[in-house]
């Protein structure tokens, strides 16, 4: 396929609606807070930025950095905790906000710390995520970790989510890791479903002896080493970019990204053209929008999304009903993409890294007025891409 020469829009073209702060990874590599109304041009994992579009999200942890409570006192052979250590620097370059874990000698005991910033309080039932910041000593350093989550109220809780911080991989399935540098992982556990009688919980972290395996022998913990930073539990199955908090919960609102009136007019071909994206999905969990092409509803436009499959898609709607759908196979979702969607009255072409997926000659071109980037086509909608367009 041979791309047409398409014209850059810049950011002040496009109108961001995200009415609170939220956060970035920046060329640094720290995470650092960006103002309301900005959009976020996001580094984590790239050598070139990225814009990062996320739904709205909580985080239900007050005072994100009190992992600091543990299940057996220094004095019994547990863990020794040490709040706001200065041994490094935490992912968003601060000293002093760390939290330190040196494991004890207890004899086939677990080791775990527990978030005392209070009772994590859910406002609802369902799917609910929890992650956690977490660097290895550099002396003596712990190997393997877990995440799980105990409900007091029904006395329920979550199986444990297994990670290897030696290789920054996940354990257990559901669950997942993503690299801030400075050997700092982002631990995200296994989705679990909240279920209404158990609203109120804690989020444990554990110092595991392997992989399953919770318990260890005499002095089998002693001395082993690791740091954590910026608990966060919140709604969904999938872990939103980093919420700060302090006394209360926060919440952070969605990057609603468009263009309307007449930028797009002038820019998209009403009755032929070519849409294009490069979108770093490396880090994607669930289906979402890429780029839209709209009037502004669902009944008229042209999309390249990320289906629940994990294929890539693209999807043409006219008077309501989808009249072209071209995918790739389930399951490729896994990397860089470059998708480019061509589109004419009974001529339309989806390529993905310059390899054609397939044609459709049925259907007319829908009238579009509004882009919607990283997003479905209509502004209440939730459905976002929750990842990175380069």
């Amino acid at each position: 396929v041979v791309y047409p020469q398409i014209p850059v829009v810049s950011g002040a073209d496009f109108t961001v609606s995200r009415n609170t702060t939220a956060t970035r990874v920046n060329s640094s590599g720290l995470i650092q807070s960006v103002a309301s109304g900005v959009p976020r041009i996001d580094w984590l994992g790239q050598s070139c930025p990225a814009l990062l579009v996320e739904a709205s999200g909580t985080n239900f942890a007050r005072w994100v950095n009190q992992m600091t409570s543990q299940d057996t006192p220094t004095a019994s052979g547990g863990m020794t905790i040490t709040t706001g250590s200065t041994d490094f620097l935490a992912p968003d370059g601060t000293s002093g906000s760390i939290t330190k874990y040196v494991g004890g000698a207890a004899s086939g005991t677990s080791q775990y710390a527990y978030y005392s910033g209070g009772g994590i309080i859910f406002t609802a039932s369902g799917q609910h995520t929890f992650s956690l910041f977490v660097k290895r000593g550099a002396t003596n350093p712990l190997t393997f970790c877990a995440l799980s989550f105990v409900n007091y109220t029904g006395g329920s809780g979550t199986s444990p989510s297994y990670f290897n911080l030696a290789s920054g991989t996940a354990l257990t399935a559901g669950a997942s890791v993503q690299d801030y540098g400075n050997g700092w992982y982002r631990l995200i556990s296994a989705p679990y479903t909240i279920a209404s009688g158990d609203l109120d919980g804690q989020l444990l972290f554990w110092m595991a002896e392997g992989n399953g395996d919770l318990s260890w022998p005499a002095s089998g913990a002693l001395n082993l080493t690791a740091y954590t930073w910026g608990a966060q539990v919140e709604a969904g199955s999938i872990a939103t970019t980093y919420i700060p908090t302090t006394t209360t919960t926060a919440s952070r609102a969605a990057d609603v990204i468009s263009a309307s009136g007449a930028l797009v007019s002038g820019l998209i071909g009403q009755t032929e053209g070519t849409i294009y994206a490069e979108v770093d999905l490396r880090n994607w969990i669930a289906s979402g929008r890429i780029l839209t092409c709209s009037n502004g509803t669902s009944n008229e436009r042209i999309m390249i999304q990320v289906g629940a499959n994990r294929s890539l898609q693209a999807i043409v709607t006219t008077a309501s009903a989808d009249v072209v759908d071209i995918s790739t196979a389930s399951g490729q979702v896994n990397g860089v993409y470059k998708c480019a969607l061509t589109y004419a009255s009974g001529d339309f072409a989806f390529y993905v890294n310059g390899t054609q997926i397939g044609t459709d000659s049925s259907g007319g071109v829908p009238a579009c007025t509004s882009v919607f980037l990283g997003k479905i086509g209509t502004s209440a909608s939730t459905n976002f891409l929750n990842d990175r367009i380069r």
